[in-house]
């Protein structure tokens, strides 16, 4: 199983780094060939067993890969942070995350799922984090205004950061034998996000203040400090479940306080290219794996209809209610608010915290969970993939058509 594994991942890196040029004139990216690969992979070979996503390895690298991601997106937000906390993004971060959470959630109890208060809400948490991974092209189409893609980049930015916490507190409780049991799992993991903040804060600090002074000593090198910044979230992660903190929060708080502590100057781009492209990397071989357990999962005798009701709502009228709420009133236009409250892709972090919570939840509960993850992400690469160009052909169709080099932050 193992080198089958690393012939598919072989080839399918290989597929699209060959023919990513082609593929994406056709606006078809690298998460979607990906996953179309994987899913071809799972359906052509013998019949395996999911066995893969309950392991504690698959587990390690799915955490080891949310930090890099958490890491990457806390770095790469541009601008102060006055400047991405007040107006449209502190509308979408304050006020629409919470009310997509208690919406997917308030569904969630209403339907007969059979499920605990815990798992019902870890699932929210796994279908609300707007990720724009598989749908790049939105926020590099240069006729929707470039303000917008600022917002919508530094809200996908810090979504999945700000419910992590919130997940890890769900599967402790559920994991839970009993009331007593989970008032102590409770009690340990509220002092995680504490010694994640204080650990992260302070390693970002010295890891900021330390690449700064080195480079303005002229004791580093381009090559070099690119290593630097790939060490940084192994170290911060390590540390912090070392100290039995939440190694997640210590990443992303890390990467913030490291851009902050760079001063004027900040991160020179060459600095952050391997990190990337390494984060890439991940992501790329994060959706061959959906794929090839979407396959596995969707093969499965089960009911579906309560995950696949569950993701409709995640992509619809939980995403568009909340957001429209929050951002009446504010400075964005009516097209402008539509078309955020529309565009909700879910990508890689919801891919990642469904792997973390079936894992702390074997069984009938932990499938379920993977089946709501798979429906929501297949939902989301359909719906967005498929109406995003056509809502800004719609809405923007007097601006030629243009791309950007890079994301607006």
């Amino acid at each position: 199983m193992l080198m089958i594994t690393l012939v598919v991942a072989g080839l399918g890196l290989l597929v699209w780094a060959l023919w990513s040029r082609t593929f994406r004139r056709a606006t078809v990216n690298g998460p979607v060939v990906m996953t179309a690969l994987g899913a071809l992979a799972g359906a052509l070979l013998p019949p395996q067993e999911p066995l893969f996503m309950e392991s504690k390895t698959t587990l390690f690298l799915a955490e080891l890969v949310l930090a890099f991601l958490l890491f990457v997106d806390a770095l790469d937000v541009r601008g102060s942070l006055s400047s991405q906390f007040r107006g449209v993004p502190l509308r979408l971060l304050g006020l629409g995350l919470p009310l997509s959470l208690l919406l997917v959630f308030a569904v969630g109890l209403v339907l007969p799922l059979g499920l605990s208060l815990a798992v019902v809400l870890a699932i929210a948490c796994i279908a609300v984090p707007a990720d724009f991974s598989p749908e790049t092209s939105l926020v590099r189409d240069g006729r929707i205004p470039a303000r917008v893609r600022r917002w919508l980049s530094i809200e996908s930015g810090y979504n999945d950061g700000l419910v992590s916490p919130l997940l890890l507190g769900a599967l402790a409780f559920a994991s839970a034998g009993s009331t007593s049991d989970a008032g102590r799992a409770l009690a340990v993991a509220a002092p995680a996000g504490l010694i994640a903040l204080l650990v992260g804060g302070a390693l970002g600090g010295a890891i900021g203040g330390a690449t700064r002074f080195a480079d303005s000593r002229g004791w580093t090198e381009p090559q070099s400090m690119r290593i630097a910044f790939i060490a940084a979230p192994v170290l911060v992660f390590a540390t912090t479940v070392l100290l039995h903190g939440n190694g997640f929060v210590a990443v992303f708080v890390a990467g913030v306080v490291i851009r902050v502590a760079r001063g004027k100057r900040g991160i020179e781009h060459t600095e952050l290219s391997l990190v990337e492209d390494l984060s890439w990397l991940a992501n790329l071989l994060l959706w061959l794996a959906f794929g090839f357990a979407s396959t596995l999962l969707l093969s499965q005798t089960y009911d579906w209809w309560p995950a696949i009701v569950l993701a409709l709502v995640a992509l619809t009228a939980g995403r568009l209610v909340p957001v429209s709420i929050a951002l009446l009133g504010s400075e964005a236009t009516r097209a402008e608010r539509f078309f955020i409250a529309a565009m909700g892709p879910r990508g890689a972090a919801s891919i990642v915290f469904g792997l973390i919570a079936a894992n702390a939840l074997p069984g009938e509960e932990g499938f379920m969970i993977l089946a709501a993850t798979c429906m929501v992400v297949l939902g989301s690469v359909v719906i967005h993939g498929i109406g995003g160009p056509l809502l800004v052909r719609r809405l923007w169709p007097a601006t030629p058509t243009a791309t950007v080099s890079s994301t607006p932050r």
